[in-house]
């Protein structure tokens, strides 16, 4: 079940954590830490398939058994339960319940010390605090916080951590919200840099990242040649707006992507020739765009 969870391939991880659930139910005492952890599986497995009234009764039942074994609510075991309550909760859309109960995680592990375990727990409260923050609309407030789940993972987990790149790649979204391309680009690249080592090039979350890195570039592409554009119409200087453009042709040819994109800045570079009367350079531009719609349009 755990290298199906770690492949991403949870159908099958759902039919194995549910044997060993089978197995231990008739093997194990009704409270038993064994069992809690099987519906805690359980729960995990669920929660990554949206299966969200099922996993909720997972939790339950984990959380129940728990609490017997504690003895008490203060316990990194009882703390880890509400994480994955929180997330449930997110699912839902109730956002003020799931932040509520990053809250009451955070003063757990405040009140538990800091213990590795504990700032584990506490970086993925603040890191759910964030995407909470970002769900409703508040970017400065998800950015900071974001920035402190990712020092806090890069010194429990390590740099080259899978955990610490779920905190870049949910960062490189933020800053490409905000249109800080340069720092999500920076931040995607590191989490795809992470995830091809750690994880391999053809698994689901290693993909994930390089389609949000090759997202981001494209619109970083597409920026220059507008900004490009925006000089030329501007009456500025032709030779700076061409450099923005062949610093975009430069982007798109380093993903090897062909896009129509590419084909428009051919076009603006060819109308900022004209209007240089470099007619030599701008029928080369204009020839180059038309080979592209014809390759990509037919």
């Amino acid at each position: 079940g755990n290298v199906f969870c770690k492949e991403a391939d949870f159908e099958n991880a759902e039919e194995m954590y549910r044997k060993a659930l089978e197995i231990d139910l008739e093997a194990q005492p009704d409270n038993h830490l064994v069992l809690s952890n099987r519906y805690r599986d359980m729960a995990t497995v669920l929660t990554d398939q949206c299966k969200i009234d099922e996993a909720i009764k997972m939790h339950k039942q984990s959380l129940a058994r728990k609490l017997h074994i504690h003895g008490r609510e203060d316990h990194p075991d009882i703390a880890t339960e509400y994480i994955g309550v929180g997330v449930l909760l997110m699912k839902q859309n109730r956002l003020d319940d799931a932040l509520q109960m990053c809250d009451r995680v955070i003063e757990m592990c405040n009140r538990l010390g800091p213990g590795e375990v504990n700032r584990k727990i506490l970086a993925a409260a603040v890191g759910n605090q964030a995407i909470i923050r970002d769900k409703q609309g508040d970017l400065e407030a998800a950015t900071e916080l974001l920035e402190q789940t990712l020092a806090i993972r890069e010194e429990v987990f390590g740099e080259m951590h899978p955990e610490t790149a779920i905190a870049y790649q949910i960062i490189a979204r933020i800053y490409g919200q905000q249109d800080r391309l340069d720092d999500a680009i920076h931040a995607s690249t590191k989490a795809l840099q992470i995830r091809l080592k750690e994880l391999g090039k053809d698994n689901p979350y290693t993909e994930d990242s390089a389609t949000l890195f090759v997202q981001l570039k494209l619109g970083k592409a597409a920026a220059i040649n507008e900004d490009g554009l925006a000089l030329a119409k501007a009456g500025g200087d032709y030779t700076d707006a061409v450099k923005l453009f062949q610093e975009a042709l430069s982007m798109y040819s380093e993903l090897k992507l062909e896009e129509p994109d590419t084909a428009s800045v051919y076009e603006n570079m060819a109308d900022v020739y004209i209007s240089a009367d470099m007619l030599e350079e701008a029928v080369a531009a204009s020839t180059d765009a038309l080979k592209i719609y014809r390759r990509k349009l037919g």
